[in-house]
This record gives structure tokens, sequence and C-alpha cells, in this order.
């Protein structure tokens, strides 16, 4: 029997950030998540209904088949699927068989703490890793937001993999210092995108952000779905 999966939701929308942002791509979130972020607004993170397990009696259990079967219907010509979480690679055995047979560009959102064996699951390589690796201000422990090992295994083994890290208006020194320490030597194109799980929040920071990513040649990305949306499901 196909073990089930905490699913959150599955949706089409368009992509609000990264490098892959207004692209229209079906989205897989998948429940649960290693890491919880404090530091990220009252709430935590923006998709805390699928990090927090107050909210597990909304998720859905499915199996992979009806996962994929789920995304297929969803799906229009060739468009792009997302998989994000909570931290989807927590699953990254699981939905393999995703991987495997969907026949446009796959980007997984992660907080890159989790080591993906290439070896036994070569699909993988061919698949985006938008490496959203957490900086002091999410409030997280150092050791717990920070494998280097990790980071360096999926820059290696999945090229077209790209850095993307939440930046508010302070201590904007400290933050430079933090995305070097994880990125020198590791050739992938860093975005850096406001902090702010509200349009009014998103704000106060994105012009601060904007000339932190021009002072440190790194690409802009501002979150499109919490500007428009805010914190809403489905988007």
């Amino acid at each position: 029997m196909k073990k089930n999966l905490y699913v959150v939701e599955i949706f089409r929308s368009i992509q609000g950030e990264g490098k892959y942002a207004g692209r229209i791509s079906v989205f897989l979130r998948l429940g649960g998540c290693n890491l919880r972020c404090p530091g990220f607004g009252e709430k935590g993170c923006d998709s805390y209904y699928a990090v927090d397990k107050k909210y597990k009696n909304e998720w859905e259990k499915l199996n992979i088949d009806e996962i994929i079967k789920r995304i297929e219907s969803l799906k229009q010509k060739n468009e792009d699927l997302v998989i994000t979480g909570g931290e989807p690679t927590l699953y990254y055995r699981e939905i393999y068989p995703l991987i495997e047979s969907y026949s446009g560009q796959i980007t997984i959102e992660t907080n890159a703490t989790i080591d993906i064996n290439f070896k036994k699951y070569p699909k993988y390589k061919d698949v985006i890793f938008a490496m959203s690796v957490k900086l002091s201000n999410s409030g997280e422990e150092y050791k717990k937001r920070v494998k280097k090992e990790v980071i360096k295994n999926i820059a290696k083994n999945a090229e077209k993999s790209f850095f993307k890290f939440v930046i508010n208006k302070e201590n904007l020194n400290l933050q430079l210092k933090e995305i070097l320490d994880i990125t020198t030597g590791i050739d992938l194109d860093i975005y850096c995108m406001p902090m702010g799980e509200s349009p009014e929040k998103l704000e106060e920071n994105a012009k601060s952000v904007f000339n932190f990513c021009l002072e440190n040649s790194f690409c802009y990305s501002d979150r499109i779905h919490i500007r428009i949306f805010g914190k809403k499901k489905g988007i």
C-alpha cells in the first residue's frame, strides 16, 4: 500500500516570487516543516497553515497516485509545477514518482536542510531547487537553519537551482554577512525579497531591500501573492 501524504492544497495560480515569478504554475503544498521561523511575523512564515500542526485536521491524506491525478487535472499545456510547503523535501522519496512523470518544469521550494540522495533519485538533478535558506531574522538558530553540506549537494547536482532570501530593513549588514557565509563558493543566482506577511509589512521593507540588491548585485524579487492577496490559501 502506498503511503498517504499530508496535502494542504493543490491549485493553479501564478508564481509570486523568485526566479520564475509571473509564470502560471500548478502548486502542490505539502504539510509539515522541520523549522518554525518565529521571526517571520505573528504566525511565522506566510504559509503557517502548512506548518502549524493545529491546522492538521484541515490537511488531506492522499497517496502519490491521487496527487498526480489531481495535478494533471489542473495542468494546462506544459505549465510549471511548484512543490512547496511546509518543507516538501521531508517527503522527497515519496513524491519521486511525481518528479519522474511530470512533463514540465519543476521547482521545489525548500529551506535546504534535508539532504537529497541524487544517486538513488537521479531525476531530482533536473529539478530547480529554490533554496530559501533562513537567516537569523527567521528566529531559528544557525545549526538548525544552515546545513552547508546539504546546500552544496543541491548546488552540485541540481545546477539550475537558485538562492532566495527573506530580508528586512533592519541589520542589513548582518544579513549581507549571513548571505555571503551561505553562498560563497557556490555559483548560483541570489534573489532577495522583502519580509512581510501582509501588503503593509511588505511595503515597509521593499525599498530597503531593492537598494540592498542594487548595492550588492543580487536579484530583487517581489512577493506578488502577498502584495495582492495577503496571507490567503490557494494563491
